[in-house]
């Protein structure tokens, strides 16, 4: 998917037939440790940091949190960790994306990708798709949250 939306491939049935024809079964799992190491974590401190929201609004109400407040909660638990992951996020995407860029020279992995970002360009580089990745993410994760706790009841 990273590679679609950087425009290697216009669509899905073409990125499918090319990176088959070459890269064969290992192209599909182009980026799959960055990616696997952003997502356990990222899922983790969402759902960590959902509780401690839900926490800090039961010692101000006596009340049980209406499904638009957990919602919100859970935006907010979303925000924060989109804010705090993105910069893993930027690195998986560069790692899986690099082949698009002929003239740079590859990174080497994680760490390396990670700091040639940084000195090359700056940590403002890590944050620059802050603002798809909060208005792609936080809805969802609010719906998912508000939609777990009404099931919980």
């Amino acid at each position: 998917c990273d590679n679609i939306m950087a425009g290697t491939y216009p669509n899905l049935i073409v990125a499918t037939k090319s990176l088959a024809k070459d890269k064969g079964i290992a192209g599909f799992y182009t980026g799959w440790w960055p990616g696997i190491a952003g997502k356990i974590p990222s899922y983790g401190l969402t759902w960590t940091l959902f509780e401690q929201v839900k926490r800090i609004r039961s010692s101000m109400s006596d009340r049980p949190a209406k499904d638009i407040e957990n919602s919100i909660m859970g935006c907010i638990a979303s925000a924060t960790t989109v804010c705090v992951m993105i910069p893993m996020d930027t690195v998986k995407t560069r790692l899986v994306t690099q082949m698009n860029y002929p003239d740079l020279v590859p990174y080497k992995g994680i760490n390396d990708c990670f700091r040639r970002v940084l000195k090359e360009e700056g940590a403002g580089a890590f944050y620059r798709g802050l603002a798809p990745r909060l208005l792609s993410v936080v809805p969802m994760i609010g719906i998912q949250f508000g939609v777990y706790e009404v099931s919980q009841l």
